[in-house]
């Protein structure tokens, strides 16, 4: 995988009211961070309780600090986006940790407790981290995550369902190799989504059949879900595909965040096979129970709305779900979404959405809120 070759270290867009964090994918060709806001953020990416941003050339966080996931060691959790100091060109949040591209290896920070990091052990990190590795994109899954390497993809940390694409169950402490050419990568729970050759390209968990192969078993391997696809976004056991700018979902549909009418929503509810939802999109984001898309280039959403996540200024209750999707009255270029929270940017400005516990939201305090509220950076 190295670019500064063999991996001796390495690194590195469904709810589960547990502790599954929604997995937005990080779509590497699809995604564009390019358009900023006044403040100068852009790129942002979510994690279970934190976020990351990026803002002349260092990399900006806020929310949930237990882990130091936020790079800052010296603080609990942070309401207002802050800066790190740390260079990169790129970052993304995985489940209570986090990824950066800085001169073309991987940076990585946070929780570590199965080797996800890549740097051959298991013990957290409280600052940003060389991990010695190669890696153009990064995404991250609950406690794996996958790289894109000169267009292949490379996968690193737990391995109970084979979302280590290498044929067995065991967990990779350093990156791997998994031999597939690839344009794009997504994370799910315990799952991975590729596409190459412009098709969706699975492995791992399918309990609820997730990787669209109209069963519900796992995969050791990458196989072929033959779903077309120019972008891929996956959360928790669910994902969002886009083909021709029509969107297309599969797997959980517990709180309808499928947006499809065909299947019924509720517990133990799916759909195994990727199917359209008679939706049109150019973008798409996944959290763990629901789901956004850019329609018309206005933010549309579907699913639980135990926090308010939808952004339709609507009530929130734990049984709270919309199983249709509905126009949140904003307009955006660029959408976000992991766990209960979501993020939107619409060039001049960025808002936000959903739980707020750890301050995740960027708002100044730890309200949830139920629409989207702008977000102020500091300068």
């Amino acid at each position: 995988m190295l670019k500064k070759h063999l991996l001796g270290g390495a690194i590195a867009a469904a709810l589960s009211f547990s502790a599954h964090a929604d997995f937005t994918y990080r779509v590497p060709m699809g995604m564009d961070f390019s358009a900023s806001a006044p403040q100068g953020l852009t790129g942002i990416s979510c994690g279970l309780f934190h976020c990351y941003g990026l803002k002349g050339g260092t990399i900006w966080a806020v929310g949930n600090n237990y882990y130091k996931q936020l790079g800052i060691p010296s603080v609990g959790l942070v309401s207002v986006w802050t800066d790190t100091g740390q260079p990169a060109t790129y970052v993304a949040a995985g489940h209570r940790n986090g990824y950066a591209i800085h001169n073309d290896t991987i940076w990585v920070v946070g929780h570590n407790s199965v080797g996800e990091l890549g740097l051959g052990h298991k013990h957290d990190r409280d600052t940003w981290t060389d991990s010695g590795a190669a890696g153009d994109t990064v995404v991250a899954g609950d406690y794996h995550a996958y790289a894109l390497v000169d267009g292949t993809v490379w996968a690193v940390g737990r391995n109970n369902y084979g979302q280590q694409a290498k044929g067995n169950t065991s967990d990779n402490l350093v990156w791997s190799n998994t031999n597939l050419q690839a344009t794009a990568i997504a994370a799910g729970a315990h799952s991975g989504y590729a596409i190459s050759n412009g098709t969706v390209w699975v492995v791992g968990q399918n309990g609820s059949g997730q990787l669209g192969m109209n069963d519900t078993s796992r995969r050791l391997s990458w196989v072929n879900s033959e779903q077309p696809a120019e972008k891929i976004v996956a959360g928790a056991l669910f994902a969002y595909a886009i083909s021709g700018g029509n969107l297309y979902s599969v797997g959980s549909n517990t709180y309808g965040q499928l947006g499809r009418t065909d299947v019924c929503a509720g517990s133990g509810c799916s759909s195994p096979v990727w199917t359209a939802t008679g939706q049109t999109a150019t973008d798409a984001a996944a959290g763990s129970y629901f789901g956004y898309i850019i329609k018309n280039d206005e933010v549309w959403s579907v699913g639980f709305n135990g926090n308010g996540q939808l952004g339709r200024n609507e009530t929130q209750c734990l049984s709270c779900k919309s199983i249709n999707w509905g126009n949140t009255g904003q307009s955006a270029t660029h959408i976000t979404a992991r766990y209960n929270s979501g993020y939107l940017m619409n060039g001049s400005v960025i808002m936000s959405t959903g739980a707020n516990g750890s301050g995740q939201l960027g708002l100044g305090d730890q309200d949830a809120r139920n629409a989207f509220a702008e977000v102020t950076v500091p300068e």
